[in-house]
């Protein structure tokens, strides 16, 4: 939502992400300007201000692109805010509205979305994150699915 090309606000999401139904990715269209005396988008309407056209992206803050890692799971409408960066393996829960980053391999919730607990100790992760299992080939994946499937990092 709110994603204007004049922007260059990026989305990149990672492999093998689970987005469930009613995600959504606010961009930094969505922001105003909250360093101003009014929150009112004056810049996007610059011809009714008699301002310059080339100053639209002045009408909000940005805060930069949004990041899903890879093996990331998304749960129903949540929502994802522009300059945030979902790491590897992270869950997002139903309807969680994500404010700031989210470590590799942590389950967040709520509103604003708060970590609930890593999905496997730091060892385990820092493993994960070395073997980057995602970027393997596909024959590769498909021979090694069942340790996957059961949690076996060996």
């Amino acid at each position: 939502m709110y994603h204007y090309p004049i922007n260059h606000d990026k989305l990149r999401i990672g492999k093998l992400c689970s987005i469930v139904r009613g995600v959504k990715f606010l961009f930094n269209s969505a922001n105003h300007v909250l360093t101003s005396l009014s929150t009112y988008p004056f810049p996007l309407f610059f011809e009714e201000w008699g301002l310059e056209g080339r100053n639209v992206t002045q009408a909000w803050d940005n805060k930069g692109d949004i990041h899903i890692g890879n093996d990331v799971w998304i749960g129903y409408e949540a929502v994802i805010l522009a300059g945030v960066t979902i790491g590897d393996g992270a869950v997002i829960g139903a309807r969680a509205v994500v404010t700031k980053d989210v470590s590799p391999y942590t389950i967040v919730g709520g509103v604003p979305a708060r970590p609930i607990k890593k999905r496997f100790s730091d060892k385990k992760i820092d493993r994960l994150l070395q073997i980057k299992w995602w970027d393997w080939s596909e024959e590769k994946i498909a021979s090694h699915v069942k340790a996957i499937q059961s949690g076996s990092i060996e």
